[in-house]
Formats: structure tokens, C-alpha cells, sequence
């Protein structure tokens, strides 16, 4: 085979690679450590009117799958949330998953609004249930004061089909 098939082919498959690599990095970065890989699931914004939710979910992955993924969220709102008694995750009427646990990290002001950063708990299973429900998904934050509710759009549906596939083949189906 000439030098430049070669040449041609390896550069097609090298282009290929980087191009889904690039695809999935959108979404999804993993770390390797020395006994696990961190995993993390970039911010997607789900919008209600003008106030905004926007999670992050970071987990570790061993031989097993994880027990818990840890959830950190902004919200931004006109209201000033202190304390969050717990999200809840949706596909319809049906409830897909629940968090744990909720620590406030910070509370400001900028521009009118309040940013607001929380961080929480939701199992695993939970993760791959919010995946699977692509854009009927719908995020509920649950304070003492109110609940709001996120509806997710085209962005989660795209990240939470690609995010499905790629943990469903590492780390595994709940």
C-alpha cells in the first residue's frame, strides 16, 4: 500500500477519534486517579421564565458502581434561598429520584438576581433514570418558602442522550 494511503487512512481515523472524543468532552469529563475515575457531567441550564437552575454531577468510579453522585447546583432567582429542604426529579407525574442532604456554599447578588450554590446527594440509579428521561425531565427545587420547577430543553435532551450511552458502556446500567 502506497505511503500516502497510509497516510490518509491514519489521518481519517485520527480526525474520527477526535471528533467524537470532542463531541462527548461537551459534556462529560473523566480524570483518572490512582484507584478510581472522577467523573464529571458538565453544567446544563434548565430555564423557567427568568430564573434558572443549572446542576453539575460529579461521581467516582471504581470497580463498582458508585453509591452516590454528588449534585452541586446555581440557582438563580429574584428570591434570596438560604436553606433547601431537597430537589426532586420528574418524567411526567412519575418521580424519578430525590436528593439527600443539601449544604448551602454560597449566596450573592449580582445584576438584580440572586445566585445561589447548593450541593447535594442523589444515587446513581437516580443519574441514569434523569438520563433516560431526556427532555421530559423536569428538575424541582424544594425550599420551605416555595418549589420551583425546571423543565429541561434541547441541550439536556442532546447531553442526556450522549452522557446515557457512555456511562451505560463504563460504568454500567443502574
Amino acid at each position: 500500500m502506497p505511503l500516502k494511503q497510509i497516510l490518509a487512512i491514519t489521518l481519517g481515523c485520527a480526525i474520527s477519534l477526535a471528533a467524537c472524543g470532542q463531541n462527548s468532552s461537551r459534556y462529560l469529563k473523566t480524570l483518572g486517579q490512582e484507584d478510581f475515575t472522577l467523573y464529571f457531567i458538565n453544567p446544563v441550564p434548565f430555564k423557567k421564565g427568568k430564573d434558572r437552575l443549572i446542576p453539575d454531577f460529579t461521581f467516582q468510579y471504581r470497580e463498582a458502581q458508585p453509591d452516590q453522585v454528588a449534585v452541586k447546583f446555581s440557582l438563580f432567582s429574584k428570591t434570596p434561598f438560604r436553606e433547601m429542604s431537597y430537589l426532586s426529579f420528574h418524567a411526567g407525574e412519575a418521580l424519578l429520584g430525590q436528593s439527600s442532604g443539601s449544604e448551602l456554599m454560597f449566596l450573592e447578588k449580582n445584576k438584580g438576581k440572586w445566585h445561589s450554590r447548593f450541593s447535594t446527594h442523589i444515587s446513581y440509579p437516580a443519574l441514569m433514570a434523569l438520563l433516560n428521561a431526556g427532555e421530559t425531565l423536569e428538575i424541582r427545587f424544594h425550599s420551605q418558602e416555595s418549589i420551583l420547577a425546571f423543565p429541561a430543553g434541547k441541550k439536556w435532551g442532546k447531553a442526556s442522550a450522549v452522557l446515557k450511552e457512555i456511562l451505560s458502556a463504563e460504568v454500567g446500567k443502574e
